[in-house]
């Protein structure tokens, strides 16, 4: 049982904070959104006037959006108006009714994306904190176990390494590698103590998409409970949150949602949200509260796990941004997306340099395709390259990988410069 987190992705920011400063120097040079859109030559009438309204598609081959997503012109602006609309008076019913009314607005928006019941979204301010919110609503007691994937985000992992030192909890882990049955190994990990099995729905180390539909009967069949992080699957692949057939999910907004950092949201199952005790709390996740003999009514939905106060202007950015996908359709952004990773896919394997890292079968693969680089190629000092010389974002992945996402408004001929400078750099 290891404690390594894994350098790789706790030493990204780093890497990202040489490629923003370098974004801060194109801009001072002038931005080219008067230019015509090489890379969308071609390409469908909604990607091009959907990249026209991203303006970092005008700066920038961006194939980050697995770290943090680009948002559209229409969510900074929404943010904008209502960060003004506040201010202008923070405490008088006519903006502060419009304020919440604008981050209530989330909840059925989010319901829709992922065919759950509005009773069961609450809204959190990133991944992680649904996370916590799920793992501390166990009564975990020493030598209880917890199930987790090999290839799990700090977000999961640090929260599992708490609980070991706060309460003795035994966390295992169970291989999600591509080629390897997610399904029976983590069947093979359970003990009769297991509460709770905690695993990506996409994972960010390879891209697979685990089984989660068969995981989910094979878990309920032995009621041991699953949790899905699905911070790499929102807006990347469907998310149908009854068929799944998990208990419990998270995601956040501002990776493949392409909304505002500071904004997320947890699905509870609704026939566990009575069995799953509320652990944070504070103001708005009550109905009422007595003060003489402490009695708390919940909400009778997920929203009894929202507490404290919120950026509201940032809810309503998360909003816009899921208004605007909503409208261009999900099954064509679902359907582009597969398509480009099948592609970008079949062109890593044709290559003579380059090893494919992530799944190639359909029902496996998603948005996030993983190149292998030659061996000794250091990824950490080619990305800041590519990201200084050529404008091209990608994330390193130690010891030898390049994790490139593409999201519906990637195209093909990024991809191709992408694969055109790797090959001239390795």
């Amino acid at each position: 049982m290891s404690s390594d987190v894994g350098a790789g992705p706790l030493q990204r920011r780093g890497f990202l904070g040489a490629a923003l400063a370098g974004f801060a120097g194109l801009r001072a040079r002038g931005a080219r959104a008067a230019s015509p859109d090489p890379f969308a030559a071609g390409e469908p009438d909604w990607v091009s006037e959907a990249r026209a309204q991203i303006p970092a598609t005008r700066e920038l081959r961006y194939f980050q959006t697995g770290g943090i997503g680009v948002c559209p012109g229409r969510v900074i602006d929404r943010v904008k108006e209502l960060l003004d609309h506040q201010n202008r008076g923070p405490a008088d019913p006519r903006f502060s009714n419009a304020l919440q009314a604008a981050e209530d607005s989330c909840r059925p928006l989010v319901a829709r994306l992922c065919g759950a019941d509005e009773r069961e979204v609450g809204l959190t301010h990133n991944t992680t904190e649904g996370l916590n919110i799920v793992l501390w609503s166990i009564d975990w007691k020493p030598g209880d176990e917890l199930l987790l994937g090999n290839h799990e985000h700090p977000a999961l992992m640090m929260p599992s390494f708490n609980l070991h030192q706060r309460f003795g909890v035994v966390f295992r882990r169970a291989a999600v590698d591509v080629g390897e049955d997610v399904v029976a190994n983590v069947l093979r990990e359970l003990r009769p103590r297991t509460r709770l099995v905690a695993l990506s729905h996409v994972s960010r180390r390879n891209g697979r998409v685990i089984p989660a539909r068969e995981l989910a009967a094979a878990l309920r069949r032995r009621s041991v409970r699953l949790l899905l992080d699905g911070a790499q699957a929102a807006g990347n692949v469907p998310v149908r949150f009854h068929d799944l057939g998990c208990d419990y999910y998270s995601l956040c907004g501002h990776k493949w949602l392409l909304g505002p950092k500071g904004t997320g949201a947890v699905l509870v199952r609704g026939e566990l949200l009575d069995r799953t005790p509320v652990t944070w709390t504070g103001a708005h996740g009550q109905l009422s509260a007595s003060s003489d003999d402490g009695r708390i009514e919940w909400y009778p939905s997920a929203r009894r796990f929202e507490f404290g106060t919120r950026a509201q202007a940032g809810f309503g950015g998360f909003a816009e941004a899921l208004r605007w996908l909503d409208a261009l359709g999900w099954e064509r952004i679902h359907g582009r997306v597969a398509e480009l990773s099948r592609r970008a896919g079949e062109r890593v394997r044709s290559s003579k340099k380059f090893v494919l890292g992530s799944p190639a079968e359909d029902g496996a693969r998603s948005g996030i395709v993983y190149v292998r680089l030659p061996e000794g190629t250091d990824p950490g000092r080619l990305y800041t390259r590519l990201a200084e010389q050529d404008r091209i974002l990608v994330s390193p992945e130690p010891p030898r990988d390049l994790r490139v996402c593409l999201h519906f408004f990637n195209t093909p001929a990024e991809f191709d410069a992408l694969l055109e400078r790797l090959d001239a750099y390795c």
